[in-house]
């Protein structure tokens, strides 16, 4: 009996109804996202290599990085130590700047002793000037003197003439001694007017000396001191000028030795500063190994910018536009993730020359090729898995749907659901 009302049960119209139903709805539910979405037949992570080389030949550090080690922070790391620099630049600027400072403090003794001699001449011009105006008012006093004796001779002799001709008229005195007398007068009166003149010419160089002119025949405008500072100046100019083109070209030659010396101190060793989210993703020298310029090391995987890489068909080009929202999910995960479409290539395009981790090959002739960039909070990849680079994935792009797919879509939905609806009740 339990088992006829079993098979009662298996054979009704219910079962059977709700079997079929469950069977559309599962395929539905299969086909559902090849008739909302383009899914793509094979997707894999990629992500950009930052590759260091050696800047300076050396020897590699024995604490390099391995490969597969991954970088939460920024960290600085010694990187190359060099083992002979090239220091013959700065042993010439060494010279240079030796004699550059000699020739300046050269420059600056013979100023000083410049000064010293122009001291000296001053005082010694001064000294004459002084000297030349006391001789000056002594001859102006003496001439004064003389110039007062002769007026007071002159009117004697003025007196002398005067009586000789009153005697001449009288008859006294005879006419020859009357023309001595007066030609005795007029000497003395020729005389008293040199002193007068002379007397003038004194004054009148008294006040050139007070100028420090000097008038004498015997001498020049000026005193040999006062030539000589004269051309002291000259020299003096001439050494300021020398000792201003070598405290610069010291001052210069001082900071380009300076800087000679940090960039000896820089290339003795290189710290390099390790990025955070990065990988070693491939290491080319050994750890302590000898390296020249330009070697390479190592290269970096940049976990933080990892992107997709998926063909389509070409007949998808004008359907995929750059900054289009995808959902990928990695192949052994069951989380979808939201991505951007950042780059769309046709596959006559030249190929990939970017530094990348995993190899991009060429598009198949009618295959495009798709970029989609991981969304920034979801880069924190398992470090054991080199941040998931190389894994395949599966992509999915939205489809514009239009009426008809939208009704599809709809109806499969409809069954789905009454078909839970169904097996609730039963």
């Amino acid at each position: 009996m339990a088992r006829l009302h079993v098979e009662r049960f298996i054979r009704s119209r219910i079962v059977r109804r709700s079997l079929a139903l469950g069977i559309i709805a599962l395929s539905g539910w299969a086909l559902l996202p090849y008739v909302t979405y383009r899914i793509a037949p094979s997707a894999f992570v990629n992500a950009e290599l930052m590759r260091v080389t050696a800047p300076i030949a050396g020897q590699l550090s024995p604490d390099l990085p391995r490969k597969g080690e991954y970088f939460e922070r920024a960290r600085m790391v010694s990187l190359v130590e060099a083992r002979s620099p090239d220091r013959r630049h700065l042993m010439d600027l060494d010279q240079q700047l030796a004699v550059s400072t000699k020739r300046a403090e050269l420059a600056r003794r013979q100023l000083e002793e410049i000064a010293e001699l122009d001291r000296k001449l001053r005082e010694r011009s001064e000294d004459y000037r002084l000297g030349m105006i006391a001789r000056l008012n002594h001859e102006i006093d003496e001439t004064e003197v003389e110039k007062g004796g002769c007026l007071a001779e002159a009117r004697q002799r003025n007196d002398v003439a005067g009586r000789m001709e009153r005697l001449v008229k009288l008859g006294i005195s005879s006419q020859i001694r009357s023309g001595e007398a007066q030609a005795s007068q007029e000497a003395t009166i020729t005389r008293c007017q040199m002193a007068d003149e002379r007397l003038r010419r004194l004054k009148t160089e008294l006040g050139a000396a007070e100028k420090g002119i000097y008038l004498r025949g015997d001498a020049n405008d000026v005193p040999y001191s006062q030539q000589q500072r004269e051309r002291l100046v000259l020299r003096r100019q001439e050494l300021e000028t020398d000792l201003l083109q070598n405290s610069s070209r010291a001052a210069q030659l001082a900071a380009e030795t300076a800087e000679e010396r940090t960039r000896l101190d820089r290339l003795d060793h290189y710290d390099l500063s390790l990025p955070a989210a990065h990988v070693v993703w491939s290491v080319a020298a050994s750890p302590g190994s000898m390296v020249t310029e330009g070697q390479s090391v190592f290269d970096f995987a940049d976990c933080g910018r990892r992107f997709i890489v998926v063909e389509l068909p070409e007949r998808d080009f004008e359907k995929i536009k750059a900054g289009d929202a995808a959902t990928v999910r990695l192949i052994g995960s069951s989380e979808w993730k939201t991505g951007q479409i950042r780059q769309v290539r046709g596959s006559a395009a030249y190929g990939d020359d970017r530094l990348l981790a995993a190899r991009v090959p060429r598009p198949d002739p009618g295959n495009i090729t798709v970029e989609i960039s991981l969304p920034p909070n979801e880069t924190s990849a398992d470090r054991n898995s080199s941040c998931d680079i190389g894994r395949l994935a599966e992509v999915r792009f939205e489809r514009r749907a239009d009426g008809l797919l939208r009704l599809v879509s709809s109806k499969l939905r409809w069954l789905t659901a009454r078909l839970e609806l169904d097996q609730s009740f039963l």
